[in-house]
């Protein structure tokens, strides 16, 4: 199984062709660096991402939670309220 590393550098890869193929990558006051991740643009993604679950016939809070789920299990670590 791959480290949390590992799976952030393939969401990183992810996130990059995202922004390829949209044309557009903002980046936010705290990333100035090439490389950086802006949330904007971890949250486009995830927005899409979650639009394609409900065309796909899912839940997107359904999608959301097992993976807050899965967060926690492989981190150990609670995010949010």
């Amino acid at each position: 199984m791959p480290t949390e590393d590992h799976r952030a550098h393939f969401a990183q890869l992810a996130l990059d062709t995202y922004a390829r193929v949209q044309g557009t990558c903002r980046r936010s006051k705290r990333s100035t660096n090439e490389g950086d991740v802006a949330e904007s643009d971890i949250v486009d993604l995830m927005t899409d991402l979650l639009l394609l679950a409900r065309f796909s016939g899912y839940d997107p809070q359904s999608v959301v939670s097992k993976a807050e789920r899965h967060l926690y299990a492989e981190t150990g670590h609670h995010y949010g309220p």
